[in-house]
């Protein structure tokens, strides 16, 4: 068995450095470092859907078309820094955030095939994707919306026919849940995410009206129940979520299972494109921002926590670390208003304490 392996590998180092390859990309090019890396322990023990993003960017690289071929046909020992910049550059009309996958997932397999240079051919140390200097930051951030927007677009996707449109920023904002969980579709930032491969989705088989809801992270994995209501010490039930149990009511029908959030004309769940096309309408017609997004539900649900004096809001987003939750807890102008308000009070609390002495 060693003696077939070792034959193995000097008639692929023989291939690689003649340039020649058996039915496959020629060894040595970028296409065939790809299909090594995807043979790899360091690439195989991430999750399946880690996995599929990966192909779709390597299969998106290798295909760009060239002078002569396509850039997977590129040797991938001569690929210096000069061409990661240009990849950099091709994919940036796509959008940053892709531009920035491309470099982080050509950096991984670079770095990894370094570690091998006398089967990949990479000189031990040689990345030409470290140290670009590029990042991806959305230009705004992301708006978190409020309460009173939250309420107004409730009552304007009811009153224009799309109950589930209601239904779903209820979840997102009232239960700090993603978009895609809420509605139960694929990411389409996503490369390779299929509603196949990850669980996604609040079902009606999970809720308990006046109980408990289960909802699954589908981006950590994790099944969360979440109770709806606070029993006192004397017996009485306190309902937690009265805004988000009046639209799964509203929503609910006789025999209803599976998806909640599904579409109003066809009974099916939302597609991207879609979702986000009704938003708008629903936006416009309230007079609702132009920049209000309905991930900003989530984040306007995960401000409204931090706002009550809740630091760690874990429990609800199902964040692995609670440093992530302080991107969604963030200083707005309502935190600024409450505090010059507390302050201004403090003043005047002082100033009072005054006059009295001046009188006594």
């Amino acid at each position: 068995m060693a003696v077939s392996k070792a034959e193995a590998l000097n008639e692929a180092l023989d291939d690689w450095r003649k340039g020649e390859s058996r039915g496959g990309p020629s060894t040595g090019s970028v296409a065939w470092l790809f299909n090594w890396y995807q043979g790899q322990r360091k690439f195989t023990k991430n999750r399946q859907k880690t996995q599929s993003d990966y192909r779709k960017l390597m299969e998106a690289v290798v295909s760009l078309p060239m002078k002569r071929g396509t850039f997977g046909e590129r040797a991938a020992a001569k690929v210096g820094p000069e061409v990661a910049d240009q990849l950099y550059e091709i994919f940036l009309p796509r959008g940053p955030r892709q531009a920035m996958y491309v470099v982080q997932v050509c950096r991984a397999v670079w770095n990894w095939a370094s570690r091998y240079s006398g089967v990949t051919g990479i000189p031990t140390g040689q990345n030409p994707f470290a140290g670009m200097g590029v990042s991806y930051r959305p230009k705004d951030g992301n708006r978190a919306t409020s309460r009173a927007e939250y309420e107004v677009y409730c009552v304007k996707a009811v009153e224009l026919g799309f109950q589930s449109m209601a239904t779903a920023a209820a979840l997102a904002f009232e239960l700090v849940q993603r978009v895609w969980d809420a509605f139960g579709i694929p990411d389409p930032k996503s490369p390779g995410d299929t509603q196949e491969e990850v669980d996604r989705g609040i079902k009606w088989e999970d809720y308990r009206a006046g109980r408990d809801i289960v909802v699954v992270q589908s981006k950590t994995g994790k099944r969360i129940k979440l109770p709806l209501v606070d029993v006192m010490p004397d017996g009485e039930r306190v309902p937690l979520y009265p805004e988000l149990e009046a639209q799964l009511a509203a929503s609910w029908r006789p025999g209803a299972a599976g998806l909640i959030v599904v579409e109003e004309r066809n009974g099916k769940p939302y597609e991207h494109r879609r979702m986000s096309t009704v938003h708008r309408k629903i936006c416009d017609a309230a007079g609702l921002p132009a920049k209000m997004t309905f991930t900003g539900f989530r984040h306007g649900g995960a401000t409204e926590i931090g706002d009550s004096g809740e630091a760690d809001i874990r429990p609800i987003s199902g964040h692995v670390q609670l440093s992530t939750t302080a991107i969604y807890n963030k200083v707005n102008e309502e935190k600024a208003r409450r505090i010059a308000a507390r302050r201004r009070e403090h003043l005047i609390e002082i100033a009072g304490s005054h006059e009295s002495l001046d009188h006594d």
